[in-house]
């Protein structure tokens, strides 16, 4: 089984390898200065973040930069535009514990209600509805790009803040957004667990 030091000397391989990896996570942070580095996302109002479990960090080994972070799910626009914005891309790993869940709705759920008590309601009332739309669905209900909204920032009167959110009338939309752009559940988030490409291919 492969430690945290026997980790970092693989992933610095160029040559794809088969170890077994347990009890691993990991998160690729991004920024643009050193503090940006110092948590686990440089979104000072985020609280939630995902993690890759040790079956991705495996799949990371033997790739190029830029096809781990495909494989994590990043689009090519999306990549290109952080890059563009001066943005540098880090790994960290650590030793898994009990306090990290599985990335599924229903913990998107437990956690999101546990961090944003005020609004558990809403998101548990649409909580099955997220889990039989995807995510083309419910964005075109819509009517606007989430992911422009995104790039717009909080100015944008459709960027769902918690503050917004709790002010909403907790429609689907209203719900999706919300954990789009506060707890980034971006377009490839499944809610299974896994983490998929653009390809679909689970990570």
């Amino acid at each position: 089984m492969t430690d945290l030091v026997g980790y970092v000397e693989l992933f610095t391989k160029e040559k794809e390898v088969n170890p077994e990896i347990n009890g691993l996570v990991g998160r690729i942070l991004r920024g643009t200065k050193p503090e940006d580095f110092e948590t686990l996302t440089d979104d000072p109002d985020r609280i939630i973040v995902m993690l890759i479990g040790s079956d991705g960090l495996k799949k990371l080994l033997g790739k190029t930069d830029y096809e781990r972070l495909i494989t994590i799910g990043y689009a090519e626009d999306y990549i290109e535009y952080k890059i563009n914005g001066g943005f540098q891309f880090k790994l960290v790993i650590f030793k898994e514990s009990e306090s990290i869940l599985l990335a599924t709705w229903d913990n998107i759920g437990k956690l999101a209600s546990k961090i944003y008590p005020d609004v558990k309601a809403k998101i548990y009332a649409r909580l099955e509805e997220l889990k039989n739309k995807s995510f083309s669905e419910i964005q075109e209900m819509a009517n606007f790009s989430f992911e422009e909204v995104e790039r717009n920032g909080k100015d944008d009167p459709n960027f769902m803040t918690y503050e917004r959110f709790k002010k909403s009338k907790g429609s689907l939309v209203d719900v999706r957004v919300f954990l789009y752009h506060t707890l980034h559940l971006r377009f490839l988030y499944s809610g299974d667990g896994y983490t998929y490409d653009e390809s679909g291919i689970g990570a």
